[in-house]
């Protein structure tokens, strides 16, 4: 039975989700080589229709190595969800695919989903393939490599050093050559692991990061059910997903057999590994699966729900301009169910019907819901769900049309391209961008696919233009085979509106946030203290106000443009005398970083080394594996009887596990009258572990610095909080009786360059140094420097600030002639992240081209002030 079915608008916020805002960065390309600069525009837009946001003013954006390291990271100011700006990518920064990643305040809120993560390759100007090679061992249980470190330094003679990631566990090696001249080693990891990533790091400072893959070749299915359950005695449709050890989607044909081994179906996907079968299931009833050619020999696992005797299903087809959705039910029969419509989070009605021997069909109006993931569920009479269904509604008119006009199709290098653009539908005003590439380098996502499909589905949708051209559909039926499988357990939008809190406030501005306590008990916060403000920008500005209940202040300052700026803070009483309080900022802590493994590079093969091949042909194989464990001295730190606090386990998870630990009581059992305060005392007993260097300021005050015995970057914190540079003065008076303990983490390379860069934030970035030690010290009260300090109500610090903009150079080119001055178009011809669009405006751009030969992509990327999107792509010749 048909009914036509109209729902009220009721847009009431179902899910928490809907509350979030999605961010987007535009990159001008996803490959890089070392010394070019990566461009990108960022868009955050309110979760729920995707409208460009007033909520935030503050933009995190980070860039992360494959070591997890952040080398990277600005401030951008967002003018209603809009802003623009680069990573320069240094001469230090090792090759391999890095973590682009954006977030505001106000998504900590969320679940991980909502935090921007795209992956780009920076690669040096040759291709290095053979730097490291896994090959076979003997013993199944141990994995062996081959490393080649002098193709990446010339250098190299007898050694480097190696650092190993997996299963969240890091490890420092060094790599000696074997008597056969061989850099090898042999590692065994827990059972499981799927993936390591390894850093060599050459004595001259050269890096290589890769991710090697564990695994062996395998291939995992899973057979999903529309709906939610496989049902006994009606016909039930399954999507299905197949992907290898690497995570990746694979194509693989096969054959479903019973438990009696009868054939059920044959099933083939797409290139992405998905695909759909029908099955009619007994009760009780098991398959199982085999492939055919060429992956009938790997290892193969795959999975169905079991089969429940009594259900319930929802299927959803499109009949011209409607939506048929079908309800199918064997545990209901003349019952009263309910149909609950939804999109992002916003319930869109609610439709009550009653089934007719377990069966309705309910039609739907495409164009009385929105464009993009629909979700259909159902309810029995108590609202307890029953099954659910994910739709993509399709509508031509959710688009921003684009009128795009070019001279000509093809162009000689050197020469000079003219287009122009226009789009209508633009009710008040739209943000544009502009980019064109070299067609290889193009990124896969983009603004369209990213707004309407990737940002609302968990987890990596690969390759989401596979299933459009611009922004119409041409695969639906694999765009819908992607939301019963990807869709079946991974809608970002699921989280009950009141199931939790979210105590994260937004970043409306840059500000000075913390809390006033008494000097000895930090946890006894001080309500009506003055606390006054001074920022030395460009210009010096003063504010002031009172401390809350709760003795919390938060200044919100003006937009100010570099990296970070001197502060001082000082509290007063009513009386507007200093007072000895404890100052504290609040410390923002940063989103757990999740690296997708999968995104790595790595190896396609399990390769045998062209030198191993040579060597075995000489007869030289048994001194090739001549490996000797003693050779390579492993470089971990196992401390017993150790109290693993809060700020201990900060340090630890951040820079690792500390190589020294010296215990405060005996620090405090040799001070005398010979040598008071801390760095007195650590010179004195512990000289052989640490000396002392003295150094002089901005302002002319000489003070003593810790070096670590080795003579590399020593940085010093107190009780997990960075000390910075106008504050080491304060240091060597530090009373040993107020440190628990002195640690010293050596030779670390784990996120030391941005807190080289929070310490020292005035220094040219360019020095930033790869590596370093840290300086730990612990103090009784947990508080940081001032607190062991006594200071009188004084806190010297940097705040960090939004990150100045360059403009894309491009120089002119002439015929014979060379370049006025070298730009930035080297490979990226165009780029142009701030256009102002109104309706039916054409604009005008010319794009010089340059030496390069080749096939040419023009992107466009638009958002209107109502969070209409438009996108179009074109490729155009460039020829010698």
């Amino acid at each position: 039975m048909l009914i036509s079915s109209a729902l009220k608008a009721q847009n009431d916020i179902a899910t928490k989700e809907a509350l979030a805002e999605k961010v987007y960065l535009q990159t001008d390309r996803s490959n890089y080589t070392l010394g070019e600069t990566i461009w990108f525009k960022a868009i955050v837009a309110q979760a729920k229709d995707n409208v460009p946001s007033a909520l935030s003013g503050v933009l995190h954006v980070e860039l992360i190595d494959p070591f997890e390291t952040v080398v990277g990271e600005k401030l951008l100011d967002l003018e209603t969800g809009i802003a623009n700006n680069y990573f320069d990518i240094q001469n230090f920064y090792s090759p391999g695919t890095y973590q682009l990643r954006a977030y505001t305040q106000w998504n900590k809120n969320f679940k991980s989903d909502f935090i921007f993560k795209s992956y780009l390759s920076i690669t040096e100007d040759k291709a290095l393939n053979d730097v490291v090679q896994k090959i076979d061992a003997d013993d199944q249980d141990t994995t062996r490599f081959l490393f080649k470190p002098e193709l990446i330094d010339s250098t190299t003679s007898s050694k480097f050093d190696l650092e190993l990631a997996y299963d969240d566990r890091v490890k420092k090696q060094v790599i000696r050559k074997n008597s056969s001249g061989y850099f090898l080693l042999e590692q065994d990891f827990p059972e499981g692991t799927a993936w390591v990533h390894m850093k060599l790091i050459t004595e001259s400072g050269k890096e290589w990061s890769e991710s090697i893959p564990l695994s062996q070749p395998a291939i995992d299915i899973q057979f999903l059910p529309e709906g939610g359950s496989l049902i006994a005695g009606i016909n039930n449709l399954i999507g299905f997903k197949a992907i290898n050890e690497k995570g990746k989607g694979v194509a693989v044909t096969g054959t479903v057999y019973d438990e009696a081994n009868n054939v059920i179906t044959s099933f083939k996907s797409n290139k992405l590994g998905m695909g759909r079968i029908y099955i009619f299931p007994k009760p009780e009833a098991s398959y199982r699966v085999e492939l055919k050619e060429p992956h009938e020999d790997l290892k193969l696992s795959y999975s169905f729900t079991d089969v429940v005797e009594k259900g319930s299903t929802l299927s959803v087809n499109e009949v011209g301009n409607n939506l048929a959705v079908l309800i199918n039910s064997t545990q209901f029969v003349n019952d009263s169910v309910y149909v609950e419509v939804s999109s992002r989070g916003l319930i869109l009605g609610e439709i009550a019907r009653k089934l007719k021997a377990g069966k309705q069909t309910l039609m739907f109006s495409k164009e009385s819901l929105p464009a993009g993931i629909i979700v259909f569920s159902l309810k029995d009479q108590n609202k307890n769900p029953l099954a659910e269904r994910l739709f993509f509604n399709n509508l031509e008119i959710e688009a921003l049309p684009i009128d795009f006009k070019m001279a000509k199709s093809s162009y000689k290098t050197g020469e000079e391209a003219n287009l122009e653009f226009s789009a209508s539908g633009i009710a008040q005003l739209a943000s544009a961008s502009v980019v064109v590439i070299p067609k290889e380098l193009g990124n896969d996502q983009n603004i369209w696919n990213y707004f309407m499909l990737s940002s609302e589905l968990s987890g990596t949708i690969e390759k989401p233009s596979f299933y459009f051209e611009d922004t119409d559909l041409v695969k639906p039926d694999e765009l819908d085979n992607l939301l019963l499988t990807q869709g079946w357990r991974g809608y970002a939008f699921n989280t009950p509106i009141d199931e939790e809190q979210m105590n994260v406030f937004p970043e409306f501005a840059l500000g000075v946030e913390g809390a006033v306590a008494a000097l000895f008990n930090k946890d006894k916060m001080k309500e009506g203290v003055d606390v006054s403000l001074m920022v030395f920008g460009e210009e010096q500005s003063f504010y002031t106000q009172k401390t809350d209940s709760l003795g919390r202040f938060n200044f919100l300052l003006p937009p100010m443009e570099g990296r970070r700026v001197r502060a001082v803070l000082q509290t007063k009483n009513d009386a507007g005398k200093n007072r000895n309080y404890t100052l504290s900022l609040a410390e923002s802590d940063k989103p757990k970083i999740r690296y997708d493994r999968t995104q790595a590079f790595f190896k396609q093969n399990n390769l045998q080394s062209k030198v191993f091949q040579q060597s075995e042909s000489e007869g030289a194989s048994d001194s090739f594996f001549d490996y000797d464990p003693e050779v390579n001295q492993l470089d971990e730190v196992v401390i017993s009887n150790y109290e693993l606090t809060p700020q201990r386990q900060k340090v630890m998870d951040t820079y690792g596990k500390p190589d020294v630990v010296i215990d405060g009581r005996e620090l405090e059992s040799k001070e005398n009258e010979y040598n008071r305060g801390l760095y007195g005392v650590l010179l004195q007993s512990f000289g052989d572990k640490i000396s002392f260097q003295m150094y002089q300021d901005s302002t002319g005050v000489r003070y003593q610095k810790a070096v670590v015995t080795g003579g590399m970057e020593t940085i010093v914190l107190v009780d997990g909080i960075p000390v910075l540079d106008d504050a080491y003065q304060f240091l060597p008076n530090l009373p040993p009786s107020e440190v628990k303990s002195v640690e010293i983490l050596d030779g670390i390379t784990k996120n030391f360059m941005p807190l080289y860069r929070r310490v020292y934030p005035f220094k040219d970035t360019r020095s930033t140094p790869i590596q370093g030690c840290i300086l730990a010290i612990y103090t009784y009260s947990g508080n940081g420097l001032y607190t062991a300090t006594k200071s009188k109500g004084i806190l010297k610090t940097s705040i960090p600030v939004f990150a100045s903009t360059k403009e894309f150079y491009i120089p002119k080119y002439q015929r014979e002639e060379s370049a006025l001055g070298p730009g930035d178009n080297s490979v990226s011809l165009y780029w142009n992240p701030d256009l102002k669009l109104k309706d039916k405006e054409v604009i005008s751009l010319n794009v010089q081209n340059n030496e390069i030969s080749g096939t040419k992509t023009i992107r466009i990327e638009i958002i209107a002030t109502d969070g209409r999107i438009g996108y179009k792509d074109v490729d155009y010749e460039v020829k010698n």
